[in-house]
């Protein structure tokens, strides 16, 4: 009869194999795991990694269930190496992602503060807000509607409650730089001071009156960017972490269950 800490690896395989399989297909069918305003394509260089570890657990899974099944040392070895080398590689990532969004805006600032470049790291604006990249996430938050989003939030929020619902991207790509010294007329219409811009600088000349243009171009928007997937990068951070802290459980019952006649040539 299986023993005790069989069963319970058992347990702990069937409900990886279930948050693989779940991780796997939504990101197959709709690739919306990590979204953006429902728009999976403005963060999808998360989806990435999120992806081959769905696709790792799976594999692992099933290895780990034929091994407890079949009670094959060989197998049982390779499922255990597999785990940890998975164990590390998600460590590393984690590490790697805490170290990459330790530098952004402080937690005080509001929803209505606009955030700035120079507030992120060097990688995340060298790797996401470069030129060639936010072509493409400019497309993908037009696309996605996010200052139609922020024109319905004006028209049915009074001032005091809009300023804590405002997200950092739709601060930074559908108002203009608050230095600039533009009138508000409505939420896409901002009239330019008579007697000239306060500044030439922040993407104060960036700004275009029109739902295609508004301020996507403007160092404002690419920092509220960076500020909303710097949010969705930390919460990540916080289930990668706690992962690893499962994985690790499920590697030591793995090494606890090792086939008692085989436990010395492992």
């Amino acid at each position: 009869m299986a023993r005790k800490g069989d069963y319970f690896l058992c347990v702990l395989n069937i409900l990886t194999l279930l948050i693989s399989m779940t991780i796997v297909v939504q990101i197959s069918k709709t690739w919306e795991i990590i979204t953006f305003y429902g728009n999976a394509n403005c963060a999808s260089f998360l989806q990435v990694p999120v992806f081959i570890l769905g696709v790792a657990l799976l594999v692992i899974s099933v290895l780990g269930l034929m091994a407890l099944f079949c009670r094959a040392s060989p197998l049982h070895r390779v499922y255990l190496w597999a785990m940890f080398l998975l164990v590390v590689v998600l460590l590393g990532f984690t590490i790697f992602s805490l170290l990459v969004t330790d530098k952004g805006p402080k937690e005080t600032d509001s929803g209505k503060d606009q955030s700035r470049l120079q507030d992120f790291s060097g990688w995340l604006q060298g790797h996401l807000v470069n030129e060639k990249t936010w072509v493409r996430i400019k497309k993908c938050l037009i696309k996605a509607r996010v200052c139609q989003e922020y024109a319905k939030k004006l028209s049915a929020l009074p001032p005091d409650v809009l300023s804590g619902m405002l997200l950092p991207v739709e601060s930074g790509c559908c108002v203009p730089p608050s230095n600039c010294g533009y009138k508000f007329k409505n939420a896409t219409f901002w009239d330019a001071p008579k007697s000239g811009l306060g500044s030439k600088g922040d993407g104060c000349l960036s700004w275009k009156n029109g739902h295609g243009t508004l301020c996507y171009d403007c160092g404002t928007c690419k920092a509220g960017y960076l500020h909303q997937v710097r949010n969705d990068w930390k919460a990540l951070n916080i289930f990668n972490t706690c992962f690893v802290i499962y994985l690790i459980l499920i590697l030591a019952f793995g090494f606890l269950c090792w086939p008692s006649d085989q436990s010395r040539r492992l």
